[in-house]
C-alpha cells in the first residue's frame, strides 16, 4: 500500500475475501471510490454517481460495489 499525496492511496497485488472486505470498510470510512485501471470505477452508493468528476463518469462504466465481495467480482468479470 502506497499513499499518494494529497488525496490517493495505491494498493498492489492484494486480493482474498478477507482483504476485499477490509478495503470495502475503508472505502466507506474514507468516503472515497475505487478505481482500478482499466476496470469501471466503484462507487458504495447511487448518489455518489454524481459527485464523480465529469471525466469519470463520462469516460468510464462506473459500478456501485457495496461490500467486499462485489468488489473482487467486478475486478474478476472485467
Amino acid at each position: 500500500m502506497y499513499f499518494n499525496r494529497p488525496a490517493g492511496i495505491t494498493f498492489n497485488h492484494f486480493g482474498g475475501a478477507g482483504i476485499m472486505d477490509l478495503l470495502a470498510v475503508l472505502l466507506r470510512r474514507l468516503d472515497a471510490v475505487f478505481v482500478v485501471p482499466g476496470r469501471p470505477t466503484m462507487i458504495l452508493r447511487d448518489e455518489d454517481f454524481e459527485l464523480l468528476p465529469a471525466s469519470f463518469r463520462d469516460d468510464w462504466p462506473v459500478v456501485v460495489a457495496r461490500t467486499g465481495a462485489e468488489t473482487g467480482q467486478l475486478i474478476r468479470a472485467s
